[in-house]
């Protein structure tokens, strides 16, 4: 099978299509042929050696989720032809990543559509965003109605997703994302967007007016006081969320990070939200498995409004 792969930690051009061996199945695994998947910033930190938990040795492969269809499957109940998602995870003991053809899976990190369902291979572009902003929002937050709620960065596709599903769950939000995405967060459901970089975004930081706080881009510390006192502010990068800590000891604001995991039944509750169109993927931009080391150098540049899809 085809895979791409990188054999040493640095930058972009070190991940490269190469061929590879099918990986093996086993009882209570499918083998998911992948259509497309998404670039994401922990991925990067992986590849540039900036974070080393992704297995013992090299080649590694890049990708934490993917769309696919089911080619093969030893799990009753699950035929083969069904449409599927997957994110990994974090995978400490695995070099393995989703830019490859051919995945085995167990029913742990699967999700699965309803039968008969084909998405298009834009989906793609949501299971790892989708999949964060659902933890945040139903085991972190949890917020209860009448709470206000605040997403900033809410033009990637954590935002995207974020804004989607808290209209889903029927809570109202405010969103703060750049110029190119204030429409589309009106036209998902935020009741107010504003850009950021504006005298108005700066006021909103110290205004105490939210219950919950999503920061899904920049510096949690900034929006502390956006959170009403006792308030709770959800951070999406790890990094982000420990430098942040002090000053929210400091100002009395609940501070808590989240990671996507790879909850299957969640993943499946999300493609069924999908297929019935209350939630969408939102792609900023397309690329061919050979773009794949442009769209790694491009994380950094940001300004794209939702997610970087690769099309396999």
């Amino acid at each position: 099978m085809w895979a791409v792969q990188y054999h040493r930690y640095g930058n972009p051009e070190v991940m490269r299509l190469e061929q590879t061996e099918a990986p093996t199945l086993r009882t209570g695994e499918v083998l998911l042929e992948t259509i497309s998947s998404g670039v994401s910033g922990i991925d990067a930190l992986y590849r540039s050696g900036q974070l080393r938990l992704h297995g013992v040795g090299f080649p590694k492969q890049p990708g934490f989720d993917a769309l696919g269809i089911i080619r093969e499957s030893r799990i009753p109940g699950i035929e083969p032809g069904r449409w599927a998602w997957t994110v990994l995870g974090i995978e400490p003991f695995k070099t393995r990543g989703t830019a490859v053809q051919f995945l085995s899976l167990d029913a742990g990190r699967l999700g699965l559509f309803p039968p008969g369902f084909a998405p298009d291979v834009d989906a793609g572009a949501l299971p790892l965003g989708a999949l964060t902003a659902w933890r945040a929002l139903t085991h972190s937050a949890r917020p209860q109605p009448g709470d206000r709620l605040l997403i900033v960065g809410a033009g990637g596709p954590v935002g995207t997703s974020l804004i989607q599903l808290a209209r889903y769950l029927g809570h109202e939000i405010d969103a703060v994302a750049g110029q190119a995405a204030l429409t589309l967060c009106g036209s998902l459901g935020a009741e107010h967007a504003l850009r950021h970089s504006t005298e108005q975004a700066t006021e909103l930081q110290s205004t105490q007016r939210y219950d919950k706080v999503f920061v899904a881009a920049g510096r949690a510390e900034d929006w502390l006081g956006a959170a009403k006192p006792g308030g709770q502010v959800i951070v999406i990068r790890g990094d982000v969320w420990l430098s942040a800590i002090p000053q929210a000891l400091k100002m009395r604001r609940r501070l808590t990070p989240i990671a996507a995991g790879h909850d299957a039944t969640a993943l499946t509750r999300l493609a069924e939200l999908h297929a019935a169109d209350h939630l969408r993927p939102v792609v900023g931009r397309t690329y061919s498995l050979q773009e794949l080391p442009t769209a790694h150098a491009e994380l950094s540049v940001g300004g794209t409004v939702g997610g970087r899809l690769v099309v396999h």
